[in-house]
């Protein structure tokens, strides 16, 4: 639950700099690794409770990597 709470507030963030309520100093590539980052954890948590054991899920390096390439 900790993990879902953490990538919703990520994603939450950046939804109001979407919606222009923010406020000054956003940092919109720190927030967008943020959600990323607690996607990764969120489904490497929800895997372990649910004992699902394949494949790596993570994007977060992967992501980080295709903005720092852009």
């Amino acid at each position: 639950m900790a993990a879902a709470r953490e990538w919703r507030w990520a994603v939450l963030q950046l939804e109001r700099e979407a919606r222009g309520v923010a406020g000054d100093g956003f940092d919109w590539v720190a927030a967008v690794r943020r959600a990323d980052e607690g996607r990764d954890r969120f489904y490497v948590a929800a895997r372990v409770g649910l004992t699902v054991g394949s494949g790596d899920v993570a994007q977060a390096r992967w992501l980080i990597a295709r903005q720092l390439n852009a």
